[in-house]
């Protein structure tokens, strides 16, 4: 079932709390977050990079090697994208509801998101450099 406009426009407004207050935050932390509907559900951008998805009911957020036993600690599940494929997981962890009411845990958390976003996007390299199959005539 695609997703709701309510509930994407919430989740958009919530995750806004993350670059709210600006002072301090490094230049990757800048910027407005836009959503973007995408197989039912959304992506939620930074600067051009993912950093978060929702599948309607849950929002994940995006890990990496560096962030995942702190995630995990934190008792957040990985997204597992299929049903009938349940060890197939993706690099997004789940938000509680708790942490995404509490604004200082919702910092805290989208902060460490975006930077496994941006390491991520550098790992990948600029989209220009890479090589396209030539045109069939």
């Amino acid at each position: 079932m695609p997703l709701n406009q309510d509930i994407l426009n919430y989740y958009t407004e919530r995750l806004n709390v993350i670059v709210a207050h600006r002072s301090g935050l490094p230049a990757g932390l800048c910027g407005k977050i836009t959503a973007r509907r995408m197989f039912g559900g959304a992506g939620f951008y930074l600067n051009g990079k993912m950093f978060a998805l929702t599948d309607g009911d849950d929002v994940y957020i995006k890990g990496d090697e560096e962030t995942r036993a702190r995630f995990e600690s934190r008792k957040m599940k990985q997204f597992a994208p299929f049903d009938d494929k349940p060890n197939m997981r993706m690099h997004y962890y789940s938000l509680s509801s708790e942490d995404l009411e509490d604004d200082d845990a919702l910092r805290e958390l989208g902060k460490l998101a975006i930077e496994a976003a941006e390491r991520a996007a550098k790992n990948l390299g600029p989209a220009s450099g890479r090589t396209k199959r030539p045109r069939k005539a």
